[in-house]
């Protein structure tokens, strides 16, 4: 909490000498570490801008993950599906966080010309089998399902704006991770609206990793898959007889 009370304040110094016309944020990496479960973990962004009416949309985007999307097609009264699609880095998490309602910011056409938005975000190319469904309807699915899941949010109005001191405006604002959110690298994209067109932009990195012995234990279970499941069923076996040696020991039932 001190630390970024000192980076605002080095923000506000830089700002206040500069009259700047930019974004001014912290660009150095952020280390977020987790001491128990990811859920609930919140996370602060702030920065400074030109005093003035403008306005601020932040873009957060989590490590990219395989999906696979299923066809439903009802048949005789039954729910069957054969047809899938096949997603290749799409965004584990994804929040769009804005100083006002974004129609009151920009149009749709300036916010899919910069990518922004759950409708706007791209999905890349998906490897349709054993359907004949476009893939824009897969994608439309999927967005919704994600959003659905709790992995895509839009949160409107969610950033403060406030003056600061001389010709310096201050924004801050505050998110939650859900409890499915990947470890590993999210990456945050600061706009600065006005009149409706991107003035400014700048972007920061946040790290997102679990602390102490769980981390070892996360980072051996993803580079070493295999191992780390023979590891856990022997240990799970061990696990087993031990309590049935200790239940025929003493006869417990």
């Amino acid at each position: 909490m001190i630390k970024n009370y000192l980076k605002m304040f080095l923000i506000i110094f830089t700002v206040t000498a500069q009259a700047p016309l930019d974004l001014v944020i912290d660009t150095n990496e952020r280390d977020i570490e987790i001491k128990s479960g990811i859920s609930g973990t919140k996370i602060a962004l702030f920065g400074a801008t030109p005093s003035g009416k403008r306005d601020i949309i932040i873009e957060v985007v989590g490590p990219p993950k395989n999906q696979a999307m299923q066809e439903k097609r009802r048949f005789f009264g039954f729910w069957l599906g054969r047809g899938k699609s096949y997603y290749k880095n799409v965004p584990s998490y994804y929040n769009l966080l804005s100083s006002k309602p974004l129609e009151e910011i920009t149009n749709q056409e300036g916010l899919n010309k910069l990518g922004l938005g759950i409708e706007h975000l791209p999905l890349g190319k998906a490897e349709i089998k054993y359907s004949t469904i476009k893939q824009s309807e897969f994608d439309q699915r999927l967005r919704s399902e994600m959003f659905k899941n709790g992995q895509f949010f839009e949160e409107q109005g969610n950033i403060i704006l406030r003056s600061g001191p001389g010709k310096v405006g201050l924004f801050k604002t505050e998110f939650s991770l859900p409890p499915n959110s990947l470890q590993g690298k999210y990456f945050v994209r600061y706009f600065l609206f006005q009149n409706g067109e991107a003035i400014s932009y700048a972007e920061s990195t946040i790290d997102l990793k679990q602390a102490g012995f769980a981390r070892l234990i996360w980072i051996f279970a993803n580079k070493f898959a295999l191992l780390y499941g023979i590891i856990a069923i022997i240990l799970s076996g061990l696990l087993g007889w031990v309590v049935s040696l200790i239940f025929s020991r003493y006869k417990l039932t």
